[in-house]
């Protein structure tokens, strides 16, 4: 899914968003090789507080094609010459036309791509999303072969969204860097129409051992020991790992409410620790708030967003809150 966002695995960062990064602001101008620190603004709402430290902006990319445009930025923490995290921001907007044959191009790179997807993969420590009907939110949390990712031959097969690993190769050459065998990454994702025509991402990895995790002796994906299939040998690490789905669930939670996500469109994450958020949404629902949801039901059926079998589905998921 990195390349799907534009986010190069190599880094995209860490760390939960603050409550005060939460303020609306105008897009961050961002320019390769310049330094940020702070909060970082991106479209549709997407904030970022950043960690202490100098945050280098080492790619963007863009394209696009009649009305849909796209682009992304990639920046990166550094401890010498060493990547400690990154992060990386990229949107796709369909222009509100041809939404139809949109929705479908938008399914097929995000949710059936052969190669990477919003689905379940061996190499996926955990998947949550949440389809209904053109509308999807995503969050994918997993341990990255460094390596693979940027020289693995599948990695190539959608350049559409702009996984471009040109320049970080560069950059990676021209300042010495020392590349991790193993990054954990946690995506965010989420596209509705009916909020805006427009996907929003952001994706965040660090390089676990300068963050406390035991020393990693197997750097290939199948043999790592982050690897779902592997970590219950590993007790230290599969507590490493449990820490991070509870900081990407938090984070998740905080992208749900900067995007503006409806409640029938957000993921149900109380098994990670963020059950209070959740019990909060519930309560604040008036009975006037659950009419406006079943309403927005309604409306995505009518516009033909939602089958018969997903407009039901929508008015229980309302209902059942």
């Amino acid at each position: 899914m990195k390349k799907l966002l534009g986010i190069v695995v190599l880094g995209l960062i860490v760390f939960t968003t603050s409550a005060d990064a939460l303020t609306k602001s105008k897009k961050t101008k961002f320019k390769t090789g310049q330094l940020y620190e702070d909060t970082v603004f991106w479209e549709g709402g997407v904030t970022m507080k950043l960690p202490p430290g100098q945050w280098e902006m080492i790619a963007k990319w863009g394209w696009s094609v009649s009305s849909v445009r796209a682009n992304g930025v990639t920046l990166v923490l550094r401890e010498g010459n060493k990547i400690k995290a990154a992060v990386g921001f990229s949107h796709i907007d369909s222009g509100g036309k041809w939404i139809g044959y949109i929705n479908d191009w938008l399914r097929s790179v995000f949710l059936v791509n052969p190669t990477d997807g919003c689905y379940e993969r061996s190499e996926y420590y955990l998947v949550k999303r949440s389809v209904l009907g053109a509308a999807f939110n995503c969050l994918i949390i997993r341990h990255d072969d460094v390596m693979k990712e940027l020289y693995g031959a599948d990695k190539d097969a959608y350049k559409t969204s702009g996984y471009n690993q040109g320049p970080v190769k560069v950059w990676i050459r021209k300042n010495n860097i020392e590349v991790p065998k193993i990054m954990l990454s946690s995506e965010h994702i989420f596209y509705a129409p009916s909020v805006r025509n427009k996907v929003l991402g952001m994706g965040i990895a660090i390089n676990p051992e300068l963050y406390g995790a035991p020393a990693i002796k197997f750097g290939t994906e199948e043999t790592s020991e982050f690897h779902r299939a592997n970590i219950d040998q590993y007790p230290e690490i599969k507590k490493f790992m449990e820490n991070w789905v509870k900081i990407s669930a938090k984070r998740h939670k905080i992208f749900e409410k900067n995007v503006k996500a409806k409640n029938i469109h957000k993921l149900d994450l109380s098994k990670y620790g963020v059950a209070e958020a959740i019990e909060e949404t519930k309560t604040t629902v008036s009975s006037s708030g659950t009419t406006e949801e079943l309403k927005e039901c309604v409306k995505l059926f009518k516009a033909n967003e939602l089958t018969k079998e997903q407009f039901e589905n929508c008015k229980n998921k309302v209902l059942s809150q």
